[in-house]
């Protein structure tokens, strides 16, 4: 049982990992459009702000999403070693993050549903290739 939950958690933090990169190099993209609002909670400057954001600041993103769920459903399903449903469980838990994180951030609504559908999609593959043996060493 502790290796079980101790995979999702590790799932998780791989996959929040692999998310602060991806926003480190969308920040570095996203300075073309000048400085972000001090205040996060002003939502009418968040919304300016994120108007005025390249395209390939939310393709950057997405990508990250996707390969972090895939991350977390691998990780969770190889290490818990009980199917895939341990990945569902950690793809699930970072799907729940970027809900969080579409409902406090303005973002395109384009990007609120690739997002919502990708981070899905790689956290099913993520966690059928972790327990089907797909990633494991020979």
């Amino acid at each position: 049982m502790l290796r079980l939950v101790l995979s999702i958690i590790g799932g998780v933090v791989a996959a929040f990992a692999i998310v602060v990169l991806g926003d480190m190099l969308s920040q570095a993209m996203a300075a073309s459009a000048g400085p972000a609002p001090t205040d996060m909670n002003d939502r009418a400057a968040m919304e300016a702000y994120v108007a005025g954001l390249p395209t390939a600041v939310f393709v950057v993103m997405l990508a990250t999403w996707t390969v972090a769920a895939f991350a977390a459903g691998v990780i969770a399903a190889r290490f818990g070693r009980r199917g895939a449903w341990p990945g569902w469980v950690a793809a699930g838990l970072f799907l729940c993050a970027t809900a969080a994180n579409l409902l406090m951030i303005p973002h395109p609504a384009w990007m609120a549903v690739a997002g919502v559908l990708l981070v899905v999609a790689g956290g099913w593959f993520g966690a059928k290739a972790g327990s089907t043996g797909f990633l494991r060493a020979a």
